[in-house]
């Protein structure tokens, strides 16, 4: 494998895989220019999402072979694992943190931990057609997910981070109430953008990205909302 991991292929990844996400992220951050998060706390996120990918498809394989599950239940359980995960990876390292201090900071890291899953998830995509030179394949792939597969995880995660900001200031048990109930609306949103383009994969392309940017200018519409939040 070392001998084929060119400086070509690794360039290949970088500007199809990587380098399209770190644009999203940057997009994204700009919404909390004002009090910017610290970098190095950022850096922690987005790696932690990027390593969290790794226990998607093991658990996934585990639950859908225990239960034998298949088609609407299979893609549910999928999505709601890769939700959980990030989720988890995130709160573990940032909910606790003295940093997070304002309503849209929910949001702010929950996107970068949720870049960091889908630079990863972009990279194992594309790694054997990069290898294998199949440079057109590598390129198609690569814009849709940066149309497509990317923006659905950071804006499940922004979503999901301004339903808890909304709460921002009050009890730890709204709190809860409010993070949990964010949590089953993003895995329903991505059990049926999942479910939409497996069953239309013939029409999925324009009205997909479609549905993505405009509900893109709605979570930036919250942010504003969200942020002028106060006691």
């Amino acid at each position: 494998m070392a001998a084929i991991l060119t400086t070509e292929v690794i360039w290949t990844i970088l500007l199809t895989g990587v380098i399209p996400t770190l644009l999203w992220l940057f997009f994204w951050l700009r919404e909390d220019r004002f009090q910017p998060e610290p970098r190095g706390l950022l850096i922690l996120t987005f790696f932690a999402g990027a390593l969290s990918v790794f226990f998607i498809t093991p658990i996934g394989q585990f639950l859908i072979i225990f239960f034998a599950l298949e088609n609407t239940s299979k893609i549910f359980v999928l999505a709601a694992i890769e939700e959980i995960v990030k989720f988890a990876t995130v709160f573990a390292i940032d909910f606790n943190s003295s940093y997070l201090d304002e309503p849209i900071d929910y949001a702010i890291y929950l996107i970068t931990g949720a870049l960091g899953f889908a630079t990863a998830e972009n990279v194992l995509f594309l790694l054997e057609p990069s290898l294998q030179q199949d440079i057109s394949f590598v390129i198609e792939t690569g814009m849709l997910r940066f149309l497509g597969a990317s923006i659905l995880h950071s804006i499940l995660a922004a979503l999901l981070g301004l339903i808890i900001g909304f709460v921002f200031y009050k009890r730890r048990s709204t709190k809860i109430i409010f993070g949990t109930l964010g949590l089953g609306i993003v895995i329903i949103l991505h059990t049926f953008f999942n479910y939409f383009i497996i069953k239309y994969i013939e029409i999925n392309g324009f009205l997909t990205l479609g549905i993505l940017w405009v509900v893109t200018l709605f979570i930036i519409a919250m942010f504003e909302r969200v942020r002028r939040i106060n006691y």
